[in-house]
């Protein structure tokens, strides 16, 4: 039997927090016992879902590991939540009702400082283990640098709503003696799908973007004349999106291994591709702290500015 309940902020059934999404699934033959059920809660931080829509991508989502861990043969009791914030990402996860949690890297320092979660896989998108952000404008404008920007109209874009991209301008606008962002731009506009944000810039609507690397180095080669009319002022260091950590209380070592093991294998289940595509994946690296550095130093380097 296969029973699938999606859980919405409102209803009336299971309190769940404002903005939160939860979907429910059983396996469960009415005569099992519990004793044979493998309960798997996962978590997704709300930030992930930044450019598609949180349902949607959840629905799909939540069938495709299902549909993965019931190769095994186990009878599983899945339930999938997105998170608004990690206020309520920790309690869950002292609470035991986290088994996994996917989240941006620039909300893991609080996680780890908390003690809750062990980070196990790093997310890499295609083309690149880390993501670069840049700050471009039109090459035909007036001045050159950073500082000819003062009081021109940005928009930035990302494909998932971090601000690591903001901390980062940030502080190299301190470090050049200049005003703080919002300060420093007179319109800064954010919107989904950073090509939008190039094309902005290209056709003079916009005087710079702030855009992943990777996405201004592709239309450069679909469209040559923005490689001849646009050019880099500033470029940030290597970040990382997305990491999946386990709770750091799961300590079954069966049930931890069956998650460890469908995690590092997602790419080669049926199904775990489209898992995959629909967050923008292209594979997982095993976590390992020169990964984060620069993330981390970045948002150090933020809080202390902030203070």
């Amino acid at each position: 039997m296969l029973l699938i309940t999606g859980v919405f902020a409102g209803a009336q059934d299971i309190p769940i927090r404002k903005s939160e999404v939860r979907f429910i699934s059983s396996t469960v033959n009415v005569e099992e016992t519990t004793d044979n059920i493998l309960n798997l809660e996962i978590g997704f931080s709300k930030k992930i879902f930044y450019s598609v829509d949180i349902q949607d991508a959840m629905a799909a989502a939540h069938v495709i590991i299902l549909k993965i861990v019931q190769k095994t043969g186990i009878s599983i009791q899945l339930t999938t939540s997105v998170y608004e914030n990690n206020q309520t990402i920790i309690a869950d996860l002292k609470a035991k009702k986290l088994d996994l949690i996917a989240v941006l890297s620039e909300d893991l320092p609080e996680l780890i400082e908390q003690h809750v979660v062990d980070p196990f896989l790093i997310e890499v998108e295609e083309g690149d283990i880390y993501e670069n952000y840049i700050l471009c404008t039109r090459k035909d404008r007036p001045g050159s640098g950073l500082k000819a920007l003062s009081d021109k109209a940005l928009t930035l874009s990302v494909w998932v709503e971090s601000d690591l991209p903001t901390y980062w301008l940030d502080l190299l606008l301190n470090e050049k003696h200049l005003a703080p962002v919002h300060s420093f731009f007179s319109q800064i506009d954010r919107i989904k799908r950073p090509e939008q944000a190039i094309m902005r810039v290209f056709f003079r609507k916009s005087d710079a973007c702030l855009v992943p690397k990777q996405t201004f180095l592709v239309l450069k080669e679909m469209n040559p004349q923005i490689a001849r009319e646009m050019t880099i002022v500033e470029e940030s260091p290597d970040f990382i999106n997305g990491v999946i950590c386990l709770n750091k209380s799961l300590t079954e070592l069966d049930r931890r291994s069956l998650i460890e093991e469908k995690l590092v294998n997602m790419k080669r289940e049926t199904g775990g591709e489209q898992m995959m595509d629909l967050f923008r994946i292209h594979d997982f690296l095993p976590y390992d702290t020169m990964y984060v550095h620069d993330t981390f130093e970045v948002i150090k380097q933020y809080q202390a500015l902030k203070r």
